[in-house]
């Protein structure tokens, strides 16, 4: 939040593109977990955000990963996203002309067949 508060007038002036990373599991409740919750806020900055930024140019886009197979976990899940798959979305958003505006981009992995 900080970071951003600092950054924003330069980002303004250049009109910018936020990418704000949240998570699937911000998209369901999650009993007991402060993870989901942290998320649910995420996903609550980037849409205030966007109606702040009305008219300036800027762009916000939220990023919303699924399962991703990064050291996080103890053990490898069945099945997961790979840090590329993140990447091409992030460049999906970042890569479109000014006058498209990428809100949201959830990204889950494909369950295997059975």
């Amino acid at each position: 939040g900080l970071t951003l508060q600092a950054c924003l007038p330069e980002l303004k002036r250049r009109q910018g593109h936020i990418l704000l990373t949240g998570s699937a599991a911000g998209r369901t409740i999650i009993p007991g977990s402060m993870y989901s919750a942290t998320k649910w806020a995420v996903t609550g900055i980037g849409y205030n955000l966007r109606e702040e930024l009305r008219g300036t140019g800027m762009r916000v886009t939220l990023i919303e990963p699924g399962m991703v197979d990064t050291p996080f976990f103890d053990e490898p899940p069945e099945y997961a996203l790979a840090d590329r798959d993140i990447a091409n979305a992030v460049i999906y958003a970042l890569s479109q002309p000014p006058h498209v505006d990428v809100n949201e981009i959830l990204v889950r992995p494909t369950p295997p067949r059975e």
